[in-house]
């Protein structure tokens, strides 16, 4: 090749070559040799050791090559700095210089100039790094919150087992009171005046209180410990709102409010748990009953509903009604509504949360529709089981009505 041609090569690829004797004495040069000492030609004769002082400490290692015992030694990622301050990056290699013969009369040192590749492998392992620490960050915080977590499922199981005992030991004593009240005012020990009866049913009206919320802490705890088990059977769910209804008759009369049960002939039955299907029912006519003023109007409607296989329960009211940033927290354990509290109605937030567990534990759904001071409609659907009811109840068929 011509060496006007190789040379030009060598300075585009940013290539310079060294060639010594054995003594590691400078005897030739060519290529981009200003890489190495900035536009100034060094000497030649001059020491390898002094040109590139990176080689020193690796004596033993060029020895061994002049000695024929090594074909190759390299060094990567030679950083120098330039007189401007500049940081350059060169990669550096000694091979064996041989003579015709094959003799090894010296050495071969090649440099390039990788300063491009270099700043690229630097911006890449400084990268490297801040994703390392951060991946360690992101390591420790998500030990600490598992941490957290851990604790806080902990605390919140010991919450629970409190208020299951403390339910639990409650029920028992209020138990005993309902019924030595019941005794009292069935005057089976002795005739009462006025003044007593109306003492003693206050108090039996607040150990009914005491013991429907002590019932409701025990559910919502249950429903926290996946402890609530269904026994699921078809159940006629217009005579199931009958007897609901039946039931609040005395809370109804007490504030002139009229019922209305409304269910088409003919409906399938519903897969689901009387009881707790009864719950449901009995909680939404309850808030019904709570939140519409006296004379109010309540209706309990039974239809299909729009899902295919789903029965649906709609209780309606023209009571306070529930203001629209309200309706997304509705659900949430303890949370009441600001209507709640602008009236007389008690409560401790356990009813609806209570009323959704058992819902989507029956594979239904449960919504509401409302605005304040128009009303309020919950609706909640159960499984259907395919099978119709049979004969349709007077009550369910009809419209019936309670006053």
């Amino acid at each position: 090749m011509n060496p006007t041609v190789a040379r030009l090569i060598l300075q585009d690829r940013r290539i310079a070559y060294f060639i010594t004797d054995r003594e590691l004495n400078v005897v030739e040069v060519s290529g981009a040799v200003s890489i190495l000492h900035d536009g100034q030609k060094p000497s030649l004769g001059h020491s390898l050791f002094d040109l590139v002082p990176e080689l020193i400490g690796s004596e033993e290692t060029i020895a061994e090559i002049l000695a024929g015992e090594q074909d190759r030694f390299q060094l990567p990622w030679v950083n120098r700095t330039t007189p401007s301050g500049e940081i350059r990056y060169l990669t550096m290699a000694d091979l064996p210089c041989r003579d015709r013969a094959g003799k090894i009369t010296g050495l071969i040192h090649l440099v390039q100039d990788v300063t491009e590749m270099g700043q690229l492998e630097q911006k890449l392992t400084q990268r490297r790094n801040e994703l390392r620490l951060l991946r360690d960050q992101l390591t420790q915080q998500n030990r600490q919150l598992a941490a957290a977590n851990a604790e806080l499922l902990r605390l919140d199981e010991m919450k629970s087992q409190f208020v299951s005992v403390a339910a639990h030991e409650l029920r028992t004593p209020l138990a005993s009171i309902s019924g030595f009240v019941e005794m009292l005012l069935d005057e089976d020990f002795g005739p009462l005046n006025e003044e007593q009866r109306e003492y003693l049913e206050i108090v039996q009206r607040s150990a009914g209180r005491l013991l429907f919320i002590t019932n409701n802490l025990l559910d919502a705890t249950r429903i926290e410990m996946g402890r609530i088990e269904l026994v699921l059977t078809p159940v006629d769910l217009p005579a199931l709102a009958e007897t609901v209804a039946a039931e609040f008759e005395p809370q109804l009369d007490a504030k002139l409010q009229r019922l209305t049960l409304r269910a088409l002939p003919g409906l399938p039955q519903a897969l689901c748990d009387e009881a707790r299907a009864q719950q449901i029912i009995g909680n939404l006519l309850s808030n019904a009953n709570k939140y519409t003023p006296h004379g109010g109007s309540i209706t309990i409607s039974v239809e299909p509903a729009e899902e295919e296989g789903f029965l649906q329960v709609a209780v309606a009211d023209n009571g306070v009604g529930i203001p629209g940033e309200d309706q997304k927290r509705l659900f949430d354990l303890f949370f009441r509504a600001k209507s709640a509290h602008a009236t007389d109605a008690s409560g401790a937030g356990l009813g609806l949360f209570i009323t959704r567990s058992l819902v989507e534990l029956h594979g239904g759904r449960i919504w509401v529709e409302s605005e304040v001071d128009q009303g309020t409609t919950f609706y909640v659907t159960f499984p259907a089981t395919g099978e119709p009811a049979g004969e349709p109840h007077s009550s369910s068929a009809n419209t019936q009505c309670r006053s």
